[in-house]
């Protein structure tokens, strides 16, 4: 069974934050961990306040290069998202790489899917059992986001390199 467990997502952040002893580096987990949270939680307010005044944000593995760039476009993204409730994932955090300008994190990241939603995608079948549209379903895919840092120590964007499908790997939510 898949675990879908998004107020876990920065725990692993919060772990490599007590072990780190470089004052910058543990601010810059601590700033990435705040992010996490608070789009989690959708504070949008709390979410903005983490980016530097012109972030930038790129998406790599998909068709084209995208991700919103500038303060209000950001802005939109994060809006959108958190009325959609895109930002309720489960970012199972593996690894992280951290120093003064920038925080790695690498992992598995979860995703909740309306049966509705995949249905209108194209996608009939889910485990070799007819998609339900009254069901919730989790896409899961290998995910390394770079966060860099500002000298402010605020998060210039987010580097989003996507290493599989989410939708070749789906599984129905368990109610």
């Amino acid at each position: 069974m898949i675990e879908f467990a998004p107020e876990k997502t920065w725990l692993a952040v919060e772990a490599r934050m007590e072990s780190e002893t470089n004052p910058r580096v543990r601010a810059n987990l601590e700033q990435v961990r705040d992010h996490m949270r608070a789009e989690i939680q959708g504070d949008h307010a709390a979410l903005m306040a983490t980016l530097t005044d012109e972030p930038r944000y790129h998406m790599w593995g998909t068709p084209v290069e995208s991700g919103p760039k500038g303060w209000e476009n950001v802005s939109v993204f994060y809006e959108g998202m958190i009325a959609s409730g895109g930002n309720r994932f489960h970012f199972e955090v593996d690894r992280i790489v951290a120093d003064e300008h920038a925080v790695v994190t690498e992992g598995r990241m979860r995703s909740l899917m309306p049966g509705a939603a995949l249905k209108a995608s194209g996608v009939e079948a889910v485990g070799g059992y007819p998609v339900d549209e009254g069901e919730r379903y989790v896409a899961e895919w290998q995910i390394l986001t770079v966060w860099p840092i500002d000298d402010d120590g605020k998060i210039i964007g987010e580097d989003i390199y996507f290493g599989s499908n989410p939708m070749q790997n789906l599984a129905r939510l368990a109610p």
